[in-house]
């Protein structure tokens, strides 16, 4: 199977990648097991560095403890490392799905890959900023934003999400009369058309908005996003709203997030 070509993440411009999946594998039994994120670390991670990604890791899965029925996958393999690039500052890194598969109706991640370059990692550990980033990014390698368009509720260029799951999760926190969830149009390729819009209704602080803001948290919307894709959430997700991140800090510099 091929795997994705993947945007680079350029200095307060995260990126992930929008090369599409190149291989689909065949579609299993119909029945649904856990969600599993495998981290593999490749190297040039501190022990401190790689704890943010099992912080990460382990927060996506009580979030989203299984898939829908009728997919098989057994886990999704994400390999993190910390690689030279080109020295602090310019390309932090690279994020997004390489492999996927088409089951029970929907197009899944199953492998994935988050590079960072090492000059910039002790800066972003420093600052606070690594906790949020990789939540982000590893949000992005499960499928959002990534894959709505594969799975039919994006239409690229239009601002308007229309997954049945997150526009109910909208209409319930944020907008009773909402028709669609807003998704950003600015920000350039890689914020632009996988991110909900910096003016939605959730405000700017969301996680999964196209730049990040203190105190950071996660919507129902998000989480019920990824039930538009094949995911099963945890019940009781919506008391998360306004709680915050466990470990996020608490004031943080306005930055773009891709």
């Amino acid at each position: 199977p091929g795997k994705g070509a993947m945007n680079h993440l350029r200095e307060k411009a995260f990126g992930w990648s929008t090369a599409g999946i190149l291989a689909l594998l065949l579609a299993g039994p119909a029945h649904a097991l856990p969600f599993d994120i495998n981290v593999i670390f490749g190297g040039g991670l501190s022990p401190s560095q790689q704890a943010v990604f099992t912080e990460a890791e382990n927060t996506w899965e009580s979030l989203l403890p299984g898939y829908q029925a009728g997919i098989s996958i057994t886990s999704l393999d994400i390999t993190a490392s910390g690689i030279a690039i080109d020295g602090p500052g310019g390309i932090l890194g690279s994020a997004g799905p390489t492999y996927g598969t088409d089951q029970g109706g929907f197009i899944l991640s199953t492998d994935g890959i988050m590079q960072f370059d090492t000059a910039d990692l002790s800066v972003l550990e420093t600052s606070g900023d690594l906790v949020d980033v990789i939540l982000h990014e590893m949000a992005h390698v499960v499928g959002l934003g990534t894959l709505w368009e594969l799975n039919g509720v994006y239409v690229n260029g239009t601002g308007q999400y229309t997954g049945a799951a997150a526009l109910a999760a909208y209409q319930a926190e944020f907008d009773l009369a909402a028709t669609f969830v807003p998704v950003e149009l600015d920000g350039g390729a890689g914020t632009a058309n996988g991110h909900w819009d910096e003016t939605w209704a959730g405000g700017p602080n969301e996680l999964m908005t196209g730049w990040l803001n203190a105190p950071t948290f996660i919507s129902n919307t998000t989480v019920r996003s990824f039930v538009d894709i094949g995911y099963v959430p945890e019940p009781g997700t919506l008391l998360l709203l306004g709680l915050g991140l466990v470990g996020l800090a608490a004031a943080r510099r306005r930055r773009s997030l891709h």
